[in-house]
């Protein structure tokens, strides 16, 4: 009895699939592109900052630091956490890498926002075109079995046994461009964080020149 019920589900076909392979392809499109200009938009110029940044701090010139780290970006965003809190008097080094921490965290958030549903349509949309390609040929073996071996029920059986395998090949084309763009912003990410992790020791070491200079 259940699997009557399931073959007669599957007879429905593999066309609702493929539409909503599309709307997938949609939300992984827009997810990519939103990406694509956070990422373009705060881009680091780490060849400009840090030796810019190492100056400031060696001379402990905290005004001249600040001004460096004021653009949007992973890596000015993290390093201005910590030198707004010397701004502030506080110093304790703790305390300025803590806000640091805290601010890194934030902005891993702020760029991995929407890279989970980007990874799971990448992963799943094979699956799903695979789903689609094997109800279309439960859906062409039957029709086999009612219309019977003739020159035409095969024509009639082979197109739809195309038309499903197209889902499968409509799976792998929304997955591959996904699935790129996941380890893309991944690895962006990485290599942001490790430029932040990088700085910010940096400014930890050089911050008993920028309070000597402060203090004076």
């Amino acid at each position: 009895m259940l699997s009557k019920r399931l073959i007669e589900l599957s007879l429905v076909g593999a066309e609702w699939v493929l539409w909503l392979l599309v709307i997938l392809s949609v939300f992984a499109l827009a997810a990519v592109l939103d990406r694509v200009i956070l990422f373009f938009r705060t881009r680091e110029r780490i060849g400009e900052l840090e030796p810019r940044l190492m100056a400031a701090l060696n001379k402990g010139d905290l005004k001249a630091a600040l001004a460096e780290v004021q653009r949007d970006s992973f890596v000015c965003n993290v390093l201005r956490a910590g030198l707004e809190q010397v701004s502030a008097g506080k110093r304790d080094p703790g305390a300025v890498e803590q806000a640091m921490l805290g601010a890194m965290a934030r902005e891993r958030a702020r760029y991995e926002a929407r890279l989970t549903p980007l990874g799971t349509i990448g992963n799943n949309a094979p699956f799903i075109g695979l789903f689609g390609t094997v109800l279309g040929i439960v859906q062409a073996f039957h029709q086999l079995g009612k219309l019977g071996a003739t020159q035409a029920a095969n024509q009639m059986i082979m197109g739809t046994i195309g038309e499903a395998l197209v889902a499968t090949g409509m799976g792998i084309m929304v997955a591959i461009p996904a699935v790129a763009a996941f380890n893309w912003a991944k690895a962006s990410i990485a290599s942001r964080l490790k430029y932040a992790e990088s700085l910010m020791r940096a400014l930890l070491s050089g911050l008993g020149s920028i309070e000597c200079k402060s203090l004076d």
